[in-house]
């Protein structure tokens, strides 16, 4: 009954929907294009030397995979939520300026950093993105056992609204950077 008056007081309009599909399978459909995408870029023979490149702490293949990964979340995440605006992919590890920049940074358990740019931050969302993360790490887990298996996490979404990008304030400021700008994955 509660339920049904908080709904009537706080009516929440038709396009702020939450709509979440199967996660699990979004993911390792995910990991699989991934996958394909390692296998092409660094001209693999198949998913199979992907994986051991991955193994033997290939910084450039695990990049793809991170990328592709990234690309591929900010597709789902687009289209699970309208309130979202744009999602970008930077490197944690990155300092504030060139001079901080370090090569090669990238290993095998390096998580996927994301912006995303929403009209307001919500609890359904974040919870999307918690499952995205708990969905990633088991699959990954799965590929490249038993060397990612403390593996904790792997997706950090961190959500940003207008006054955020605007104030150039927290993550909101990173969009815009001059010194390590981060890639626009995906946007309506």
């Amino acid at each position: 009954m509660s339920t049904v008056t908080s709904r009537a007081v706080n009516p929440r309009p038709k396009s702020s929907a939450v709509t979440v599909p199967d996660v699990s399978s979004a993911v390792k459909t995910m990991m699989e294009e991934a996958l394909e995408f390692c296998t092409n870029k660094a001209g693999l023979d198949g998913r199979e030397q992907a994986i051991e490149c991955l193994l033997n702490g290939d910084c450039a293949v695990h990049g793809y995979l991170r990328y592709c990964l990234a690309k591929r979340l900010g597709e789902y995440l687009g289209s699970v939520d309208d309130t979202i605006k744009a999602i970008y992919f930077y490197e944690y590890e990155y300092g504030t300026s060139p001079e901080d920049l370090v090569e090669e940074t990238t290993h095998l358990t390096s998580g996927i950093n994301l912006i995303v740019w929403v009209d307001r931050k919500t609890a359904a969302l974040s919870s999307v993105a918690t499952s995205l993360d708990r969905a990633l790490v088991e699959e990954y887990k799965r590929l490249v056992a038993p060397k990612a298996d403390k593996l904790r996490y792997m997706l950090d979404a961190q959500f940003v609204d207008d006054k955020e990008v605007e104030s150039r304030t927290g993550y909101g400021a990173l969009i815009s950077s001059i010194y390590t700008p981060p890639i626009r994955i995906w946007g309506r």
